[in-house]
């Protein structure tokens, strides 16, 4: 039997691909999901949750947290996209730096003067974020293979 649907003909060797807003948006709502799941177990466990920001202290919340998850891929992936369409090889750099980008951010939480387990809920936060842009834009360009 054979079908009208070019979607149903496996042309493409049964990948099925996102549109690259899903692909923007979905890695962005997961960052920010994992991210404020990330606080609240900091928080749960003891963490002050507060960085010394201009002199004062400042404490994370949860909006802050959803915030910077949810802009710093956002950026990161359509930054990268617009470069993409002039040379397709900055997906692959987007990649490395957005890695780059990610570990260098959770050395941060190391040198500030904080607590421990503040630190240890930072660093993980920033490190899936990075993961997250890693990872959608590996779903991009193999989509667009």
């Amino acid at each position: 039997m054979t079908s009208s649907n070019p979607a149903a003909t496996g042309t493409t060797a049964g990948r099925r691909t996102l549109p690259i807003w899903q692909v923007v948006v979905g890695s962005a709502l997961v960052a920010a999901v994992v991210d404020v799941v990330i606080l609240l177990i900091g928080d749960a466990a003891g963490a002050s949750l507060v960085l010394e920001l201009n002199g004062e202290p400042d404490k994370i919340g949860v909006g802050d947290v959803v915030f910077i998850s949810v802009v710093a891929p956002v950026l990161g992936i359509l930054v990268t996209l617009l470069l993409a369409r002039w040379r397709p090889v900055f997906l692959r750099v987007g990649q490395a730096v957005a890695g780059a980008v990610a570990v260098l951010t959770a050395v941060g939480p190391l040198v500030q003067d904080t607590d421990g387990g503040t630190a240890a809920t930072l660093i993980p936060m920033h490190l899936f974020v990075g993961v997250v842009v890693v990872a959608a834009l590996e779903i991009i360009r193999r989509s667009r293979a």
